[in-house]
């Protein structure tokens, strides 16, 4: 029943009447957009955040910088080259 919808649920029949009500109502969409795009931000800084976290560690744990571009690859599914430019610019605000 993953992914799968039950139109014959009451509950699931009020939801989409509700989107469909929400779709209709320019003010409303306006406000779920506007919170959307909140919700958005606020994943991208706490994942800058971690990210930072995690080269900061690694740093103090005196791990080579390749193997925090590559834990960065890991974790984050940055690319190699990101990653470089992300930990290159780490060490130099560090200094």
């Amino acid at each position: 029943m993953r992914n799968q919808v039950d139109n014959k649920s009451k509950f699931i029949t009020k939801i989409q009447d509700e989107i469909v009500k929400i779709k209709q109502e320019p003010e409303r969409r306006r406000g779920f957009m506007k919170f959307e795009l909140h919700l958005m931000d606020a994943r991208r800084e706490e994942r800058e955040e971690s990210r930072q976290k995690l080269v900061k560690f690694l740093t103090s744990q005196k791990t080579a910088p390749s193997e925090i571009v590559a834990a960065l690859v890991n974790v984050y599914q940055m690319t190699e080259k990101a990653a470089q430019e992300y930990v290159a610019e780490y060490m130099k605000v560090r200094k």
